[in-house]
C-alpha cells in the first residue's frame, strides 16, 4: 500500500498520468485493513491529486474522512495536522483538531515564515515549499524553485495558477521542456555534467572539458546532487547509472 501512495504522489506531482492508477490501487489495499496508519496517507495524498486536479469537493472529502479515521483530537498529532492542513487547503472551513500539530496549525493561520522555518529545521523540503507558497512575491518564487528542482511539475503548475488569481505580477516560469522531460528534472548542461561525473572526471577534468571555470562547475555538481537528493559523487554515478540502464531497457 505505502509504496503505492509513494509512487502515486510522486506521479501526481510530476503530471503523470498514471497517478490516479497507483492511488485507486493504494485505497484498495488500504481499505482491505481499514487502519488508520494506512488509509491517512493515502486519502492525503488523494486529497492532494483532487486539489490539483481542481475538484476541491472530491479533496476536501478525502481530508475529512481521513481526520475522522485518525481520530480527530484524539489521533497523532502530524498525522492528524497533515489531514487538517489539506482540508483547509481545499477550502474547508472545519475547525482543526485540537492537537493539530503546530507546524500545519502555523499554515493553516496564515503564519507562513514560521512554518517555512520549522518544515526547514525539520528536514521536511517539500512541505517548506508549501508553506512559502502562501508567502509574498520572494517566498513563493522560492517555493517555485523547490518544486521545479523536485520536478514536481505540476505542483509547480497549480501555484503558479494561484500566484496570478491572488495578482503576483512576477511569477516565474516553468522548467523548460527539455528539462521537464528529464527524469530527475536535470538541464541538459546538468545530466552533460553527470554523465561526466559518473565516468570518474573530477570538477577541474569537466571544467576543462566544458572550458568554464572550475567554480561554474561546482555550482553545477551540487545544484546535480541536489535534484538526485544524495549526498556524493559516488551515490550521483550510481545513479546516473540506474537512470541510463532504465533508459535504454525502455528503448528497446
Amino acid at each position: 500500500m505505502l509504496p503505492f501512495t509513494v509512487r502515486g504522489r510522486i506521479q501526481a506531482a510530476r503530471g503523470d498520468p498514471e497517478a490516479m492508477t497507483s492511488l485507486d490501487e493504494a485505497a484498495r489495499q488500504a481499505d482491505r485493513v481499514g487502519d488508520a496508519q494506512w488509509v491517512s496517507p493515502v486519502v492525503d495524498a488523494r486529497a492532494e491529486y483532487f486539489l490539483w486536479a481542481g475538484d476541491a469537493d472530491r479533496a476536501q472529502e478525502e481530508a475529512r474522512r481521513g481526520v475522522a479515521v485518525a481520530g480527530g483530537s484524539h489521533g497523532p498529532p502530524f498525522v492528524v495536522g497533515r489531514l487538517a492542513y489539506r482540508l483547509w487547503k481545499a477550502g474547508g472551513t472545519d475547525e482543526p483538531p485540537a492537537n493539530t500539530a503546530e507546524p500545519f496549525r502555523m499554515m493553516i493561520n496564515g503564519a507562513w515564515a514560521a512554518a517555512a522555518a520549522e518544515w526547514g529545521r525539520r528536514g521536511g523540503r517539500y512541505l517548506q515549499a508549501e508553506a512559502l507558497a502562501a508567502g509574498d512575491e520572494d517566498a513563493a518564487a522560492a517555493a517555485l524553485q523547490i518544486l521545479d528542482e523536485l520536478g514536481a511539475t505540476r505542483a509547480g503548475d497549480h501555484l503558479r495558477r494561484q500566484l496570478r488569481r491572488r495578482g503576483f505580477a512576477r511569477v516565474p516560469r516553468g522548467p523548460r521542456p527539455t528539462t521537464a522531460a528529464h527524469v530527475a528534472g536535470l538541464t541538459a548542461r546538468q545530466a552533460e555534467i553527470l554523465a561526466m561525473v559518473g565516468a570518474g572526471m573530477s570538477n577541474a577534468e569537466i571544467a576543462e572539458r566544458l572550458v568554464v571555470s572550475v567554480r561554474t562547475v561546482d555550482h553545477h555538481v551540487s545544484a546535480v546532487l541536489a535534484k538526485l537528493g544524495v549526498t556524493n559523487r559516488r551515490q550521483a554515478a550510481e545513479m546516473a547509472e540506474r537512470m541510463a540502464a532504465t533508459t535504454a531497457d525502455s528503448g528497446r
